[in-house]
C-alpha cells in the first residue's frame, strides 16, 4: 500500500504536536513539583549538648519549723474522770487499736451498775403492768370494770414499757462510756 506524500505529511506533522505537547506538559509538571516542594523552615532552634556527670549537694542546711504531717486529737467524750495511767509519749510511734492512755473506771462502773438495777427494775414494775393489763383485757367484755378503769391498766401498760426502754437506753450509754477510760 502506499502512501501518498501529503498523507505522510500530515502522519509526520501529527506526531511532530504529539511529542512537542508532552515536552511541554512534562516540563509544567517538573516546574509545578519544583514549586510544590519548598525547603522548610525550622520552627525552633535546638542546640545539642554531651551529658556529663556532675556530683550534687548532698546536705541542704534550711531554717524553720518541723511540724506533723497529720495530727489526731485523741480524748474521751466528756469525761470528767481521773486520768490513771498513760503510756505513750509526744513523738512516739502508735498504731491503730493501741491504748494510749486509761481513765479510772470505777465511777463509771459504778453508774453503770445503777443503770443495771434501774432497768431490771423498770422490766419488773413492765411484767406487773402488763399482767393487770391482761386481767383488764379478761374482765372488759363481763362488765366487773369501768372503762376508765381498763384504760388506766393500758396506759399503765405502755408507760411501763417505755420506762424499759428508757432505762435500757441509759444502760446501754454508761456501757458505752465504761468502754471508752480507755484510750
Amino acid at each position: 500500500m502506499k502512501t501518498t506524500k501529503p498523507q505522510a505529511t500530515l502522519v509526520a506533522l501529527a506526531l511532530c504536536i504529539l511529542a512537542g505537547g508532552a515536552g511541554l506538559l512534562a516540563s509544567g509538571s517538573l516546574r509545578a513539583a519544583d514549586e510544590k516542594k519548598p525547603e522548610p523552615k525550622p520552627a525552633l532552634t535546638v542546640a545539642t549538648a554531651v551529658p556529663q556527670r556532675v556530683s550534687l549537694p548532698v546536705a541542704l542546711s534550711a531554717n524553720g519549723n518541723i511540724t506533723a504531717w497529720q495530727e489526731a486529737s485523741v480524748g474521751a467524750e466528756g469525761v470528767a474522770l481521773r486520768l490513771t495511767d498513760v503510756r505513750v509519749n509526744v513523738g512516739d510511734r502508735v498504731r491503730k487499736g493501741q491504748v494510749l492512755a486509761t481513765f479510772a473506771p470505777d465511777t463509771l462502773r459504778a453508774e453503770a451498775a445503777q443503770a443495771r438495777a434501774s432497768l431490771a427494775e423498770a422490766e419488773a414494775s413492765a411484767a406487773e403492768a402488763a399482767g393487770n393489763a391482761e386481767r383488764a383485757r379478761s374482765l372488759q367484755a363481763t362488765g366487773a370494770l369501768s372503762a376508765s378503769q381498763i384504760n388506766q391498766y393500758f396506759t399503765a401498760e405502755k408507760t411501763a414499757r417505755a420506762r424499759v426502754e428508757a432505762a435500757r437506753a441509759l444502760f446501754q450509754a454508761q456501757t458505752v462510756r465504761l468502754n471508752q477510760t480507755q484510750v
